[in-house]
């Protein structure tokens, strides 16, 4: 009896420990907490692990006070342990027969066991009555704590200054700011939000059912204040695909829970929130950036030459020389130019090779415009640059660049183009030495963007076609991702853009697969829980929340950021658990 009691105990330690990780998972800092060898330890991982070891420790004291042993408990396990486990198996094999950077994609195989290991603690650990409630609200919570600081980072740079230790950069779209509150993108926040609201709406319908006679108008304000507070975090990351989820995740659950007596009057509240948000995103400054089919109208310019013959080009450039030439700008498009960090508007160029249209260079020197322009204003500004290395007829092409967001170009603004030829000497350091023959290396044409989600689902699926069973090795796209894209460097902050492409190129086919099959086993999982009564309110919002992933994983990846990869296996075991347990939801 001792035994059982003091099981009891560190079962309920767990499930505290749970409640813990859950309020704190927005808040991990970049600065790792420990380090062992090349194992670093962050803030939320050392809760994540914590709560790992007591549910150990539960098995063991279970395992000492007579409960059945561990082959019974596998036995068993549900279908959606066994397809976990699967997906499991296939990162450790993708990983150890990676064709390159093996240790770099073992060590992300084993920080991803640590999130199936916290699936099927929680699994286990909220079986009991209310707990998966506690958790829902613990998640609620810290997501609304972190959705307040992203508001406020939005509205103050003071705000920004202070979140530096989860964030060092500051974000921006058309030329305001995109907020990332205490996590370190703005898509990650959106992704954490998204999915964290359907849980406040399940709760605010779990608390209508009962109250429906008495203060039943309170539970309808604060549902609607707390959604709304989610959403307006959400708004402020200014993440397109993220919006759309969140909103369509609330839209599905009105629909649901107005089919239900008991629950019916929600549904109005819930979609009042969601038009007050979409009213809001269409009037905001980044209003624009949501209504995406008109992003062409957002940069358009009109480049003429200005003062005369003589602010034009010399007829003859030198290879490797400078020269300037006075151009005139103007803002035709709907956005404002700004001429200062940290996303400035500055007047570049690109060389073409006259016959074949081949880019020799892409990024030429900038030029800084003089002031700011709103749409309609007008700038003269002298422009610098500098001639190719190699002699020959040259197109070259004037093209204003929005730094780490666009060039002009990309939007289909056409620019100038003026034809010059570069013949004489190479200009070296203010030395002349006699010119080599003409040489037009063959590169990516300006269009379209190499970071565009088309490019880089292409390279993903050159990865797979190179490997189509295992794949690279997991997280192993942003390593490798150069050699299947045609570069000659990568950009290791740069994923595929989407969870399906990323592991059909990590993972190969078989992890595809794995991946179908444990989503189907979790779909089957909600299925059976919310057609218990018991646990059919609050499992529909953690369903609504698993889909957000689904959905806004067409479009991006976020299973290598611990609150987002730790917040997916969370609301899995959480739904899991309904599953075995339907009672224990309430």
């Amino acid at each position: 009896m001792a035994r059982a009691s003091a099981v009891e105990r560190l079962r309920a330690c767990g499930r505290a420990a749970l409640m813990v990780l859950a309020a704190l998972l927005p808040f991990e800092k970049l600065e790792p907490l420990a380090r062992l060898g090349p194992l670093q330890l962050s803030s939320v991982e050392l809760f994540l692990y914590l709560a790992l070891a007591i549910w150990g420790a539960t098995l063991v004291a279970g395992w000492w006070a007579g409960e059945r042993d561990l082959l019974e408990r596998l036995e068993r396990a549900p279908f959606a342990h066994r397809a976990v486990a699967a997906f499991g198996l296939v990162l450790l094999l993708s990983a150890a027969l990676a064709p390159a950077a093996r240790g770099i994609a073992l060590k992300f195989a084993l920080r991803s066991l640590g999130g199936m290991f916290l699936y099927v603690a929680a699994a286990d650990l909220l079986r009991a009555p209310g707990a998966t409630a506690r958790v829902a609200k613990a998640l609620v919570g810290g997501g609304l704590a972190a959705a307040l600081l992203a508001v406020a980072e939005a509205r103050s740079a003071q705000v920004g200054a202070l979140l530096h230790s989860f964030h060092l950069k500051t974000f921006e779209a058309l030329g305001h700011p995109r907020a990332s509150g205490p996590f370190q993108y703005p898509n990650i926040a959106a992704m954490y939000l998204e999915a964290v609201a359907p849980l406040a709406a399940a709760l605010g319908a779990a608390a209508f059912a009962v109250r429906q006679s008495r203060r039943s108008h309170l539970v309808l304000g604060g549902v609607m204040l707390v959604l709304f507070l989610l959403l307006d975090g959400l708004l402020a990351t200014a993440s397109r695909a993220g919006l759309v989820g969140g909103l369509a995740a609330i839209v599905a659950l009105a629909v649901l829970y107005g089919r239900r007596p008991e629950t019916r009057a929600l549904s109005p509240a819930l979609l009042a929130t969601v038009l007050l948000v979409t009213a809001l995103a269409a009037s905001s400054a980044l209003g624009a950036r949501f209504r995406f089919w008109q992003d062409g109208d957002w940069y358009r310019a009109v480049i003429t030459p200005s003062g005369g013959k003589p602010g034009r080009l010399p007829p003859v450039l030198a290879p490797g020389s400078t020269a300037t030439e006075i151009l005139e700008v103007e803002n035709r498009g709907a956005l404002p130019w700004q001429r200062v960090p940290p996303c400035p508007v500055a007047l570049s160029y690109h060389w073409l090779e006259a016959g074949t249209g081949a880019v020799v260079v892409r990024d030429g020197l900038r030029t800084i415009l003089p002031g700011d322009l709103t749409t309609g204003g007008r700038l003269q500004v002298r422009a610098k640059i500098r001639a190719p290395s190699q002699p020959g007829r040259y197109i070259l092409w004037w093209d204003l660049v929005h730094e780490h967001t666009t060039w002009f170009s990309e939007r289909g603004d056409p620019g100038l183009r003026e034809p010059v030829v570069v013949d004489g000497p190479v200009v070296l350091s203010g030395a002349s030495v006699p010119p080599k023959p003409a040489q037009f290396p063959i590169v990516q044409p300006v269009t379209p963007d190499e970071s565009s989600r088309g490019t880089l689902w292409r390279g993903a699926v050159a990865a797979w076609r190179a490997h189509p069973l295992l794949g690279i090795g997991p997280d192993n796209f942003r390593h490798l991702s150069g050699q299947f894209l045609g570069r000659d460097h990568t950009d290791e902050r740069m994923h595929a853009n989407s969870l399906y492409f990323e592991t059909l190129a990590d993972l190969g086919m078989v992890g595809f697969l794995a991946l179908l099959a444990m989503v189907a086993a979790f779909g089957g999982a909600a299925r059976r829980a919310v057609a218990a009564p018991a646990s059919r309110v609050l499992a529909l919002g953690v369903a609504a929340g698993l889909a957000t992933y689904l959905v806004h994983g067409l479009l991006d990846y976020f299973l290598e950021f611990t609150p987002t990869y730790a917040l997916f296996w969370l609301l899995a075991g959480m739904m899991v658990a309904m599953d075995r347990s339907p009672e224990t939801a309430a």
